[in-house]
């Protein structure tokens, strides 16, 4: 069965604000705990003018007190922009806040340019040494004190669930000789999927934090009424490509009519068309038999939705439509 879940990175639409980005991610949270998707995971992004989602841990705790059932998770923490006791911390308080339905994603990438990097203080130690810094902190039951080592708090705290975010096969290796949970972005670039799950599989080691392999794809979908509807649902997100990925610019999500004609030199076009090839888009039955080919081409059962448009009620009713093909109940922990 196809478990369900999204990753938000609180897209800001051109016209509109970083707060009321922010404000619809929370709006968005709160039906997604209705509509029964698994889990709901945000993003970090720094000085961009097209995310407003900066602090995932900060966004999982109030959603955390506007939910009941979903998992909230960070897709994820970057592990160069905080010190190991500072992240397990923070991510048992938020076990505590949630009753325990926190999902620890991390990840390496340094989530800005070389500005960004310096101004959050990028450290330059090695980031799986730092993941296992981490992990040793959230798996230490002892009570603190003054002799021994530094215990992470609050203490006697559930530990979450843990995922390593990627997009190659080295990301992979890391997070199966670890014997964790793998998150592959192909949102960002399904070139490496196969290489890369395929790299999970044959390196997974199984772990007080699995039994068994545990993977997790999160791509682009666009569901609407009709193939056409959908399409243009995907207008704004397109362009938006071709503006920050194409062009190198630092800019919104574009505001798309009926009228609305984005020129595109004759390279930009192909490299559009060639994403589009890779991005879900269609009705809830087209959507539904892409997941099932992916769910059986790549042994996994669990895909991460990223749906971005121009307009907030459009956003919730393609997410709304693609909750009715499966029952989204989280995995269960081996």
């Amino acid at each position: 069965m196809i478990r369900l879940s999204i990753l938000d990175q609180s897209p800001v639409v051109e016209g509109k604000s970083a707060s009321e980005a922010i404000a619809e991610t929370m709006d968005l949270v709160t039906r997604a705990d209705a509509w029964g998707y698994g889990r709901y995971w945000f993003a970090e992004h720094h000085a961009s003018a097209s995310f407003a989602s900066a602090s995932p841990e900060i966004m999982m705790a109030y959603a955390a007190a506007r939910t009941s059932r979903i998992r909230l998770g960070s897709g994820g923490i970057l592990l160069g922009h905080a010190a190991p006791l500072r992240i397990a911390e923070s991510l048992r308080s938020l076990q505590v806040l949630s009753s325990g339905r926190i999902d620890a994603g991390f990840g390496r990438a340094p989530g800005g340019d070389q500005r960004v990097m310096h101004a959050l203080g990028e450290r330059s130690q090695d980031a799986w040494q730092r993941l296992d810094e981490v992990l040793a902190f959230l798996r230490d039951v002892r009570t603190p004190s003054n002799n021994g080592g530094v215990v992470a708090v609050p203490e006697n705290v559930e530990t979450p669930e843990v995922w390593v975010l990627g997009t190659s096969a080295s990301s992979a290796v890391e997070a199966g000789k670890r014997g964790l949970a793998y998150a592959f972005g192909a949102f960002i670039d399904p070139t490496n999927i196969t290489e890369a799950l395929a790299s999970y599989h044959a390196n997974f080691e199984p772990s007080v934090w699995n039994a068994k392999p545990r993977t997790l794809i999160a791509t682009v979908a666009f569901v609407g009424e009709t193939e056409a509807d959908a399409s243009r649902m995907a207008r704004s997100s397109e362009q938006w490509f071709v503006e920050s990925f194409l062009r190198s610019k630092n800019v919104r999500f574009p505001v798309v009519t009926d009228g609305t004609q984005f020129p595109l030199q004759p390279t930009e076009r192909l490299v559009r068309d060639m994403r589009r090839a890779s991005v879900l888009i269609g009705s809830v039955e087209d959507v539904a038999g892409r997941l099932h080919e992916m769910e059986q081409k790549f042994a996994t059962s669990e895909f991460s939705i990223v749906t971005i448009t121009d307009d907030h009620a459009v956003r919730c009713a393609s997410y709304e439509r693609l909750a009715t093909i499966a029952i989204h109940q989280p995995a269960s922990v081996p």
